[in-house]
C-alpha cells in the first residue's frame, strides 16, 4: 500500500499559515479567544481542497486543540471527521495516528467515552504504543483495554483536563 504524498504550498502563504499558527501558540491561554481567531484564519488560508497540502495537517491540529480549549468539541470533532473521512478513503496507507488520538479527545471532552475508546484503539492499530508517546499514559491505558469503567475513565480524564489547564495557565503567567 502506498504513503500518500502531499504538495508545498507557496512559499509566502505557507509562511503566512506558518506565523499565524505560531502566534496563536504565543498567545494561548492568555487570550484563547484570539489565538481561537489566529488558527482559524491559518486554516481558512489554505486552499481547496486542504486535504493535499503538507501543511495542513500541523494546522487542522493545531486549530482543533485550540477549539477543544475553549470548549468548542463539536466543531473539532466535525473538522477532524472530515479529515479522518479523507485519510480512509483515499486507499492510502495512514501512518499518523494524530487524527484518531485528537478526535477521542474531542469525544472525552463530550463524555463519549465508548466513541473515544474506539479511536483510540485505531490509533494503537497505526501506530502502536509509539503513537502515544507525547500523550497522557491514560490515552495508551484506555487503547488497549478490552473493557473500560466508562465512569472512572471520565474521572481519571477530567483529572487530566484541570492538570493540562492550570499547567496551560501557570505557563501563560511566565
Amino acid at each position: 500500500m502506498n504513503i500518500r504524498m502531499y504538495h508545498d504550498l507557496d512559499l509566502q502563504l505557507e509562511e503566512a499559515i506558518w506565523e499565524l499558527g505560531e502566534e496563536a501558540a504565543g498567545i494561548l491561554p492568555l487570550d484563547s479567544k484570539m489565538a481561537e481567531e489566529k488558527a482559524q484564519k491559518a486554516w481558512d488560508l489554505i486552499p481547496e481542497p486542504k486535504n493535499k497540502w503538507g501543511i495542513t495537517s500541523l494546522t487542522l491540529h493545531q486549530y482543533v486543540q485550540i477549539l477543544n480549549y475553549n470548549g468548542q468539541t463539536q466543531r473539532s470533532a466535525e473538522l477532524l471527521n472530515e479529515e479522518i473521512v479523507d485519510l480512509e478513503i483515499t486507499g492510502y496507507r495512514i501512518v499518523d495516528a494524530n487524527p484518531y488520538i485528537l478526535m477521542a479527545e474531542s469525544l472525552l471532552l463530550q463524555g463519549k467515552t465508548l466513541e473515544a475508546h474506539d479511536y483510540l484503539k485505531k490509533a494503537y492499530s497505526i501506530g502502536s504504543a509509539r503513537a502515544f508517546r507525547d500523550q497522557p499514559k491514560l490515552y495508551l491505558k484506555i487503547a488497549k483495554s478490552k473493557a473500560l469503567d466508562e465512569k472512572e475513565v471520565l474521572f481519571q480524564f477530567s483529572a487530566l483536563n484541570v492538570n493540562a489547564r492550570l499547567l496551560s495557565e501557570i505557563k501563560g503567567d511566565k
